[in-house]
């Protein structure tokens, strides 16, 4: 079935609303049915904006928070994810799986037209040729990161080259094709063939310094997060390294943190490395970050359908020192401290998430949902992703002194003062605080899913982490949530291919188990 998706580019702080309609191929991705006039840079740019735009989708944060330990029901529920997500039942029609599949897919098709108008438009001077040159390398960079998406979220295992991966779009795809995935191999040779390319041409043509833009930083943290996805730790590190320390970008200071989630204030070099950004005319409820776990603000009064699930609570609340505890758990938040005796647990403990709008006190949050209000972006990679990727790697080689370091500095800055050097007893026991870290640095951003896939056996768990009230009968009474039920052996830590997309191109390859 074919989709009429108006062209609406918005990024970069401006906004476009073009006066040319496309038609996407719903199931046959980085397809576009009409080609779409572009003659010169200016309409390059917009093109690229609207695949800016698109990749700004939720559901995968909102998804990853749910289907894991990040979050569980609100006392505000009206029924979401009860019945799917909390209790991971997944299947192709899921809206989950299609709606990460179609984002990324939709915005390829966008990108791919940006990579192929870049080479047939006449420039005017040299100057708009380095320019058009750099909108490439922009959009280069941008198909990477949409392919290392589905990689992720698709593929059985991210480690094994054999593994499929997703449908390869590095071209534009013709309306007749039913094209198959290809291997993890194959998407890991695209992706660093894209970014290097885009390296090479950032150093001729240059690029821009801002977060909001696929700018060299951020390609090379991508090759970085590719390498560790794919479990080749040497070159992760090389490219982590890089990034840590010649980029000029600093780890955010407490306060600079708590301005970055709530309040989208990014102080100069400090933290952010890339960033999707959404204006004040993008404020939808169907579209702001926030919305993913609340209808209005993210506070207690803003009808909040999911909180912090418990667990990942307790572990914040142990040292109210570090800023993560505050910038996560909302003020307005109801805490019982006697909880596993609570005769009413959605009442009496109300841990509510504002990590994307909140507020250090009071009611008036900065992201509310009403017509050009203010609503975050996704922080898409930041620098503790790097320290957190050089953890990684020095497990990997048995360093547990350097797994320590790595992780100590994120501690250092979000304690706001030096922190003693943590202390493993043995490999296993890095990887684990590898993990642990990778779940209070980066939680509600989309990681948890990817991260206990592809860490979870060397850390030695056995899967998810949920507080016991949070699904059995003295508390949520939903049975279904017990993690017994989603062990790492299990299927469902790769997505299936929507039935959309087999529906209308039936030679494609299934995940095992659905």
């Amino acid at each position: 079935m074919k989709k009429l998706l108006s062209l609406l580019f918005v990024a970069t702080g401006f906004m476009f609303v073009s006066c040319d309609e496309d038609l996407t191929e719903t199931f046959v991705p980085g397809q576009l049915t009409d080609q779409v006039a572009v003659t010169n840079s200016n309409e390059l740019q917009r093109l690229l904006n609207s695949g800016y735009n698109i990749l700004t989708n939720r559901e995968a944060a909102v998804f990853t928070s749910v289907f894991t330990d990040e979050a569980t029901k609100g006392f505000n529920n009206g029924g979401q994810g009860v019945n799917t997500e909390i209790v991971f039942n997944i299947f192709p029609a899921s809206a989950a799986p299609t709606t990460i599949w179609q984002s990324n897919y939709f915005a390829l098709a966008r990108i791919n037209r940006v990579i192929d108008f870049s080479s047939r438009i006449v420039a005017v001077d040299a100057a708009d040729q380095a320019l058009i040159n750099r909108i490439k390398a922009e959009a280069l960079v941008l198909r990477a990161y949409a392919h290392l998406n589905i990689l992720a979220y698709f593929s059985p295992n991210t480690k094994d080259d054999a593994a499929l991966a997703g449908i390869l779009a590095n071209r534009i795809i013709g309306t007749d094709e039913r094209p198959s995935r290809v291997t993890n191999a194959v998407f890991y040779t695209q992706i660093h063939q894209d970014l290097d390319d885009a390296l090479a041409i950032f150093a001729v043509d240059g690029a821009s310094t801002s977060e909001r833009y696929a700018r060299p930083v951020f390609a090379k943290g991508l090759k970085a997060r590719a390498y560790a996805y794919k479990g080749d730790y040497p070159n992760a590190e090389i490219w982590a390294d890089d990034v840590i320390t010649t980029s000029g970008i600093q780890l955010a200071t407490t306060a600079q943190y708590t301005d970055m989630f709530w309040r989208d204030t990014y102080a100069a070099n400090r933290e952010i490395i890339f960033t999707l950004h959404r204006t004040q005319q993008q404020n939808t409820q169907g579209g702001n970050l926030h919305n993913g776990w609340c209808s209005v603000r993210p506070n207690a009064g803003g009808s909040p359908f999911y909180e912090v699930g418990r667990a990942l609570f307790n572990i914040l609340n142990a040292n109210p020192s570090d800023i993560r505890r505050n910038t996560i758990i909302a003020p307005s938040s109801v805490i019982d401290p006697s909880y596993q005796t609570s005769a009413d647990y959605l009442s009496t403990d109300r841990l509510i998430l504002h990590k994307h709008g909140g507020v250090a006190t009071g009611t008036n949050t900065w992201a509310t949902t009403a017509t050009n209000a203010n609503n975050n972006g996704h922080k898409v990679m930041r620098l503790s992703e790097m320290y957190l990727i050089k953890a990684e790697c020095r497990a990997a080689a048995s360093d547990l002194i350097g797994t320590a370091t790595a992780i100590d500095a994120i501690r250092d800055a979000r304690y706001g003062s030096d922190q003693a050097l943590p202390v493993y007893a043995n490999v296993t026991a890095a990887w684990k605080a590898v993990l642990d870290e990778r779940r209070l640095e980066l939680a509600f951003e989309g990681h948890r899913y990817i991260d206990i896939k592809r860490l979870g056996v060397q850390a030695g768990i056995s899967g998810l982490d949920r507080d016991p009230m949070d699904y059995n009968t003295d508390g949520l009474n939903i049975p279904g949530g017990d993690p017994a039920n989603l062990p790492l052996t299990s299927h469902k830590w790769a997505l299936p291919i929507p039935q959309a997309e087999i529906n209308g191109n039936g030679g494609i390859q299934q995940n095992a188990g659905y």
